[in-house]
């Protein structure tokens, strides 16, 4: 997409789309939503990126509680995800541990101490995407369990998603 508009061409509305979805990138933010969560992950939103970003289609962001919890949810979810055929691209920050940047092309997480979540601020940045909040109890819906059947929600069940 270029910045430039041809003569008596006009802008297009950004498309509206709806989370869930049945794509594969809506698949991927859900599935990396749910590791992140049974590893104790914090304030987990998804938003949605498509037609605003070339990027991704996806952000998923989440809280961990110390550098140590940000790094661990940073090595983690790759092997929660690779059972699945997913691999990052990318991954940035695991030295430091206050935000760890996992690209998984059409899904990017971010994983941030909370101070650091704060100061970035990424979904205020990206105000105008829409967005998901995802708590345990998301999981305990039946359309979510029959979209990603090898997952064991049971882990999350003792949660009463509260955030």
């Amino acid at each position: 997409m270029t910045d430039e508009l041809e003569k008596g061409e006009t802008q297009a509305e950004v498309p509206v789309h709806t989370m869930p979805d049945d794509s594969p990138a809506w698949a991927l933010a859900e599935r990396a939503s749910w590791h992140l969560l049974d590893k104790t992950a914090r304030d987990i939103v998804v938003m949605d990126l498509r037609g605003r970003s070339d990027v991704c289609d996806f952000f998923v962001v989440a809280s961990g509680q110390s550098d140590v919890h940000v790094k661990a949810l940073g090595r983690q979810l790759p092997d929660g995800l690779y059972p699945a055929g997913h691999k990052p691209k990318g991954i940035e920050g695991m030295d430091d541990g206050r935000w760890v940047l996992l690209d998984f092309f059409d899904v990017v997480v971010h994983i941030f101490q909370e101070q650091t979540r704060e100061y970035f601020q990424l979904e205020k940045l990206w105000g105008d995407a829409p967005r998901l909040d995802l708590a345990p109890k998301w999981f305990a819906s039946e359309a979510v369990q029959a979209r990603h059947s090898d997952l064991t929600f049971t882990t999350l069940a003792g949660s009463d998603g509260a955030d």
